[in-house]
């Protein structure tokens, strides 16, 4: 007996919470917690199966998002659900592969910063000692940096509990703002996303040509999987509309590495080299304050020194 639209969209539900679990992800634009919104979905079709509904009926019932009902009837229409399951994973996995070296960008800074946060509790609780001892002697008051160091070292109760605080919380909010902000805003992430859109959408089409969908829902559905909605391309538009199935099912997976070639040469021009050359500066920076901090002291002190010889002399 064939399966019915419904028990098939339970399957297809079901293997996406497989999916799901193995830590692939899927935005089918359930919100955060996909897999328990796909296990409801699932209650209610059970729950409906036995009725007269059709499943279009069903989904139209249930207020459900756009993107996911697009992506239930893609697959519903499709022989082969697995590239549609793909080319939604694998934009989601671009996504994330872009945002990485921005994540990793701010381990170089806080591994110098962590060096120079011990390297200060040494300067503040051994080497400030001399250089106070080395004022005293010369009958002087300490100035400049120095006075700057003591004022730190006065604060050290505060600081030396605080900055291991800081650090936490900059990390865990920079893991989440680079997730959810960053990757927006950054020079390339536009088109970076146009090419990953209109690569899922040509494979999406190449599954449903491959199937004989009819060209005008193929390129509805495309148009409403993705968020926000983005129409097709003219050239894949083009090339669904022309050509017999086989040949258009070649181009369009043509078109599809050809957008993700486009996609590629963006992350690596702008999300590989910059966030590393960020990280790089303020690294210098931590290095460059703690130089300054540890020698101009004692080129204060040395200074003073010779001030003092010449007017012995």
């Amino acid at each position: 007996m064939p399966e019915s639209p419904t028990q098939r969209l339970i399957s297809l539900n079901d293997q996406a919470i497989a999916i799901l679990r193995l830590g692939i992800p899927l935005d089918l634009g359930l919100g955060a917690n996909c897999e328990r919104q796909l296990r409801q979905i699932n209650d209610i079709l059970q729950f409906e199966s036995d009725s007269d509904h059709t499943i279009e009926t069903l989904l139209a019932r249930q207020s459900l998002p756009e993107r996911y009902v697009s992506v239930a009837r893609m697959m519903l229409a499709t022989d082969d659900p697995a590239p549609i399951f793909e080319s939604i994973a694998s934009q989601q996995l671009a996504r994330d592969a872009a945002s990485n070296p921005f994540r990793q960008a701010v381990i170089e800074p806080f591994v110098i910063a962590g060096l120079g946060y011990l390297g200060l509790i040494f300067l503040c609780s051994y080497t400030l000692p001399h250089l106070e001892y080395q004022y005293t002697q010369q009958g002087q008051v300490p100035s400049g940096v120095t006075k700057f160091l003591m004022t730190i070292r006065d604060a050290m109760p505060i600081w030396i509990v605080a900055f291991p605080i800081l650090m936490i919380v900059i990390w865990l909010v920079w893991g989440k703002f680079v997730k959810q902000g960053l990757m927006n805003h950054i020079p390339g992430s536009g088109p970076y996303g146009r090419w990953l859109v209109a690569e899922s959408q040509a494979k999406r089409l190449s599954a449903m040509v491959d199937s004989g969908v009819d060209q005008d829902t193929a390129l509805s559905l495309a148009t409403t999987s993705v968020t926000p909605h983005t129409p097709v391309r003219p050239i894949a538009e083009s090339i669904v509309r022309s050509g017999n199935g086989e040949s258009r099912r070649r181009a369009l997976n043509r078109l599809a590495r050809f957008y993700h070639f486009l996609a590629e040469d963006r992350r690596q021009t702008y999300f590989n080299k910059a966030p590393a050359l960020i990280g790089m500066f303020f690294a210098a920076v931590v290095v460059f304050g703690y130089a300054l901090a540890t020698f101009v002291p004692w080129i204060e002190v040395l200074s003073n020194l010779s001030g003092l010889g010449s007017m012995q002399q």
